[in-house]
């Protein structure tokens, strides 16, 4: 490492290292300790280009500043915003949980649909950051060359994105077609509430609520979606609160149900067996 660099690569390490504290805080406090390292160990694959990305930005963005120009100060700020947008969206299923209290409910959906949106968004704009310092800097590349590899990777950047954002807009339009006549019901029984929201036709939104019992079950586990025409769908998985405790929430996901079902039934079977029916349009 060349005499003067030493500080600017810790400057980056510790500008990944506040994004990643960023990134626990928000999740911690939105779905708990074991909520934000379990989501991180899922999406390490995002998250770890997105925090070194970031640091080697603002590593060379302090280098630039120091000795050439001032005028990348808005790139970096604007990245550093993007940055801390996508960590966010990496949790974001769990604004659902606080959303009504907030009134951003819409908002709490809308990030969790494009969770991946985001993520490329935030990756995107610190590659791009990285090029446009290097533009900046004097190295043996051309500086005509870098921008028209910038210019060409923010056009690719753009692509990338609306088609990620198409697809899985897409992709939610057939299911949306089908949840007009969706709605949350209600189960009230040995003194345990469940309050069932359908996102989607294979996605639910569960709270769950008692005062006498330990809400310790495992709602992979005693979980079954089926349809009309006798299909059987078992969870994917639950994305919420741990066993345990008088209160719980968060979204239980099924496979994609059959394009031809016209009805679905979930059933749910702690001490009781509760039935929760929607018709499909």
């Amino acid at each position: 490492m060349e005499e003067g660099y030493d500080k600017f690569v810790l400057k980056g390490l510790a500008a990944s290292s506040l994004l990643l504290a960023f990134y626990f805080v928000v999740a911690s406090l939105l779905g708990g300790v074991s909520f934000a390292l379990d989501n991180f160990v899922k999406l390490w694959y995002w998250m770890i280009p997105l925090v070194v990305g970031f640091g080697v930005q603002i590593g060379m963005f302090f280098y630039v500043k120091s000795e050439m120009h001032k005028k990348a100060t808005g790139t970096a700020a604007a990245s550093t915003g993007a940055s801390a947008t996508s960590m966010v969206a990496c949790c974001a299923h769990h604004i659902a949980d606080i959303a009504p209290f907030l009134g951003i409910t819409a908002l709490g959906l809308f990030l969790t649909k494009y969770q991946s949106t985001f993520l490329l968004i935030g990756i995107s704009s610190n590659v791009l950051g990285v090029t446009y310092m290097a533009s900046l800097m004097n190295t043996k590349i051309p500086k005509s060359r870098i921008k028209i590899f910038f210019y060409s990777l923010l056009a690719l950047s753009v692509v990338i994105v609306f088609a990620s954002y198409y697809s899985i807009s897409a992709s939610g339009n057939e299911i949306s077609q089908k949840q007009l006549s969706l709605q949350t019901l209600i189960s009230n029984q040995n003194d345990v509430e469940f309050q069932v929201t359908t996102l989607s036709a294979s996605e639910f939104q569960i709270e769950i609520n008692t005062h006498s019992v330990n809400l310790d079950f495992d709602l992979v586990q005693i979980s079954t979606l089926y349809d009309d025409i006798g299909n059987e769908y078992e969870p994917l998985n639950w994305d919420g609160s741990e066993p345990g405790g008088h209160h719980r929430s968060g979204i239980l996901k099924f496979p994609t149900i059959n394009n031809n079902a016209k009805s679905i039934k979930l059933v749910v079977i702690d001490s009781v067996r509760r039935e929760f029916n929607w018709n499909l349009k």
